[in-house]
């Protein structure tokens, strides 16, 4: 951890949401970012490879400007489908909720690369890319404050065109949310449905895919009652498929229990093809 002294006079010397590229006492030019934020000061030395923070209380002022950058932020990024920029993509400078909703998912620094997943400085989120055919055609930006709503800000597009899939693998798991899906994906094959609501252009893609399907949306009563409905659209076109239902979230379940919870039921599907055919 840096020493207070070394960084945050120059913290403290900026405007709140202010952040500059300054030296440090480790050596020579500019190797430290120094922020200040609404609720404290942060630090990262790029040479010495060292955080810093310090919290303050924020003054009714400096909160109502906050709200007011954040809210100006959020309407400038919705308007147009290209991720919101410039893009963070070191997660040792984010803030420490912004890295630990990831790593709580576990998805640490070599999948948030892999992923393109990055931290918007402006807005306060952490934004998650949709990539098909190497262009991004679609976005979710998820805050990381409690108390910065809304929760998710997506681009002014009809999503029900959107596709997100993640990995390859002899069958599909469907998910609600991004990043549900981009975590399956590392270990089998995971499309995001962006909610409950199965659409006409994923089913579509589903139907030439060709490959049985696993239902795994988020154990509460919307959840369920989507997975239904999804299930019986499914069956519908003969599509090969069952529901997974676990007491967790998809993402907050680690690699090894996603192929102990996948697998049974892939091999359950087998049987049932074989029998019939």
């Amino acid at each position: 951890m840096l020493d207070l002294d070394s960084w945050l006079p120059q913290a403290q010397a900026l405007p709140v949401g202010g952040k500059s590229r300054v030296a440090h006492d480790c050596g020579d030019g500019t190797p430290m970012i120094v922020n200040h934020k609404v609720d404290g000061y942060s630090a990262y030395c790029f040479r010495c490879g060292e955080p810093g923070y310090q919290s303050k209380e924020p003054s009714l002022a400096e909160l109502v400007e906050a709200r007011r950058q954040r809210e100006a932020g959020d309407r400038s990024v919705i308007s147009s489908v290209a991720p919101p920029g410039p893009p963070n993509q070191d997660p040792q400078t984010w803030p420490k909720e912004a890295r630990l909703w990831l790593y709580r998912a576990g998805i640490g620094n070599h999948e948030i690369a892999q992923l393109g997943f990055y931290y918007h400085e402006k807005s306060g989120r952490v934004v998650l890319p949709v990539v098909n055919d190497g262009r991004v055609v679609y976005w979710q930006a998820r805050a990381v404050r409690k108390d910065h709503q809304p929760k998710y800000l997506n681009p002014d597009v009809d999503k029900t065109r959107v596709l997100p899939r993640y990995g390859t693998a002899e069958f599909i798991v469907l998910t609600e949310d991004i990043l549900s899906a981009a975590k399956v994906g590392l270990v089998a094959e995971g499309w995001s449905m962006l909610g409950t609501k199965l659409h006409g252009s994923m089913l579509s893609a589903l139907i030439e895919a060709g490959k049985p399907v696993i239902v795994w949306l988020d154990p509460d009563a919307a959840g369920k009652r989507g997975a239904a409905k999804t299930l019986r659209t499914l069956r519908s076109v003969g599509i090969q498929c069952c529901n997974l239902v676990s007491e967790r979230d998809p993402k907050l379940h680690s690699r090894k229990e996603i192929s102990e919870l996948t697998e049974p039921l892939i091999a359950k599907l087998r049987r049932a093809s074989s029998e019939f055919d």
